[in-house]
């Protein structure tokens, strides 16, 4: 292959169909404003592109784009109506949608081209983020987008009828309008599904790590009985999760709650630009106007819970503002009822007023300690509770923190990936691309040596011809396995699963943040200090009992270690046992007079292997 070949282009209708890496060109035909900063190095812009029924209307049957680069000024600066090229794009699947998704550590290039004012001009493409011609295909595609594109002034023509009345309001440009019959100021007790209203509450919680979205929890401490009900944190298990989560796959937040008992509390999602400004301005305990708030029912439990969709009308209005009580009667009134409600429940006051009551204890109980160890007795290790040895370890961060966690167990019997055929044969499948976000502990490790983590791989040649003896250039790659298993365990009964989490690449970059390079001490110990974040003292039992000559890895004793939260990808990898099935010639290679079986004869196998590898969750010690 020519090292100036460049593979052909591909519709953005199929890029949708079937993901991958392509090669695209099309319109963009919304740009989200700003540009969103990750905590780590990386900046992101996010942008739809379409190639066909550029005037149908409506942007959300395109393929959104999100572009990572370490340095903002490398970003495509893009605007609507501009026709952008994208090569080497890797196009996925993610929740439930397709996504384009520039890495920041891979190379994508792009050409961005606009129409030139003087129409027998030829126009030059602006090109990044390495300085690049595209080809005459890829030019002929772009100039005749922009013939389509230029008699197109706006992307959203949804008709009157078409658009949902409620989402195109906001009261602070037309506060006295009747048009849409949108629903006034509303108490939490009040509100009913598939209603728009104006809330005033207090922020409980707030999530704000999505690049897209915000999630807040809000009470005007009035009672809703659609709401999910919240345990008092007295430490009490009732078996059930919180909102979103019936079967309590996710982490319990009632033992770190700290707003009200009882269905007082609604989950609001904040979508940009509010989302943006909810994470510039709003913390926990402030109390927060909302406009046009969509309510609505959980599709999983059917509690109710409620969105803030971007404003159609005007895409940069915030619909979220910080109200100060003494300026608002609503809010004045939420806090007279904040009041009363906590001096009429004593013990189900916040956890931080608990804290500072049991500060006194805490000192004699060291008092206590330092006393034993004056006697000369052996100090104690410290008892373990529940609490501190399911909570996860803040110092490990996964992304998508709104998607509730699942356990292992959930994963592992999951009934997405059970099917029945038209012959009403029920059968499951080998594995399914599916993404979850979980809370795990580190039980063992593979490779057994840390040196052995990163392995050095041939770097790939420009030319097919080119001779491999004289190819010495290696690049390094990281390629390690975790064992893992549920935080909590199953209840007593179920059995305990394990899976193996491989990193690799890319992932264990994010996961560590050390590239992988040919091992020495320096790096060698950074590792292991990052890791320890995930495995606690494992790496050491391991160590030790090397040096002691047992290989084994059971038994190694007590594991001092915090679970954490983490995002796996589930994948499939063809059976290990197929090599069974293929029969090849002498010398090893396949001439086409090999037979080949069509699929394994394993039973109960399809082929395939099922397969879990970690994403986006970072160490941030």
């Amino acid at each position: 292959m020519p090292a100036n070949f460049t593979p052909r282009l591909v519709d953005i209708t199929k890029a949708l169909a079937s993901p991958g890496n392509v090669n695209i060109i099309g319109v963009v035909v919304d740009v989200m404003p700003g540009v969103w900063k990750s905590r780590g190095s990386s900046t992101c812009i996010t942008f739809t592109i379409k190639d066909s029924n550029l005037g149908n209307g409506h942007t959300w049957d395109g393929l959104k784009v999100k572009y990572f680069r370490d340095n903002e000024d490398s970003l495509p600066p893009v605007k609507v109506h501009d026709v952008i090229l994208l090569r080497n794009l890797w196009v996925r699947s993610l929740q439930g949608g397709t996504l384009g998704v520039a890495a920041q550590d891979r190379d994508i290039p792009w050409a961005i081209f606009r129409p030139d004012p003087n129409p027998m001009a030829r126009s030059s493409p602006i090109c990044g983020p390495q300085p690049f011609e595209p080809d005459a295909v890829e030019r002929r595609k772009a100039l005749s987008l922009l013939d389509k594109v230029a008699s197109i002034h706006d992307f959203r023509k949804a008709s009157v009828e078409a658009r949902p009345p409620p989402s195109y309001v906001v009261q602070t440009s037309a506060p006295n309008s009747r048009s849409y019959n949108r629903k006034k100021f509303s108490l939490i007790k009040d509100i009913q599904e598939q209603t728009f209203v104006d809330l005033v509450g207090e922020v409980i919680k707030i999530y704000p790590n999505d690049s897209e979205k915000a999630l807040l929890y809000l009470t005007d401490y009035t009672s809703n009985k659609d709401l999910h009900d919240y345990s008092p944190d007295n430490g009490e298990d009732n078996g059930e999760g919180c909102e979103g989560d019936t079967f309590n796959y996710q982490r319990r937040f009632r033992k770190k709650w700290t707003g009200p008992a009882g269905q007082l509390s609604l989950p609001v999602t904040l979508w940009e630009p509010h989302a943006a400004y909810a994470r510039q301005h709003i913390k926990e305990e402030d109390i927060v106007l909302l406009y046009n708030v969509h309510i609505k029912k959980n599709r999983v439990n059917g509690r109710l819970e409620a969105t803030v969709h971007t404003n159609r009308t005007n895409p940069l209005a915030a619909n979220v503002v910080v109200v100060q009580p003494h300026k608002d009667v609503r809010a004045q009134q939420l806090i007279d009822r904040k009041t009363a409600y906590w001096e009429s429940h004593p013990r189900k006051r916040k956890p931080a007023e608990e804290d500072n009551q049991k500060a006194p204890k805490k000192v004699k109980s060291k008092t206590r300690k330092k006393e034993a160890l004056a006697d000369g007795q052996q100090p104690l290790a410290p008892p373990v509770t529940n609490r501190s040895r399911y909570e996860a370890n803040p110092n490990v961060r996964a992304g998508n923190p709104s998607v509730p966690t699942r356990s292992l167990e959930a994963i592992i019997a999951s009934e997405e990936h059970t099917n029945r055929s038209p012959d009403n044969i029920e059968y499951r499948f080998p594995f399914q691309n599916f993404c979850y976000r979980t809370k795990v502990r580190v039980v063992d490790y593979f490779p057994h040596d840390l040196e052995d983590f990163s392995v050095p791989v041939p770097r790939a040649s420009s030319h097919e011809d080119s001779d491999r003896e004289h190819n010495d250039f290696m690049t390094w790659e990281w390629r390690f396995c975790l064992l893992v298993e549920s935080m909590p365990p199953p209840p007593a009964g179920q059995a305990k699963q394990q899976i193996r989490l491989f990193v690799s690449k890319g992932e264990a970059v994010y996961l560590h943040g050390i590239d992988a390079v040919e091992r020495n001490p320096v790096d060698l110990a950074n590792l292991r200090e990052k890791l320890f974040h995930v495995w606690g003292n494992l790496e050491e039992l391991k160590r030790a009992a090397r040096e002691k000559g047992a290989e084994a890895s059971h038994n190694l004793g007590a594991l001092s270690q915090q679970p954490f939260n983490c995002c796996i990808q589930e994948y499939g990898v063809r059976c290990r046992h197929r090599i069974d099935t293929v029969d090849v010639d002498d010398d090893g290679g396949d001439d086409g007079g090999g037979d080949v079986a069509p699929a394994c004869t394993h039973e109960d196998c399809f082929g395939w292997e099922r397969r879990f590898a970690m994403f986006m969750t970072t160490i941030e010690a």
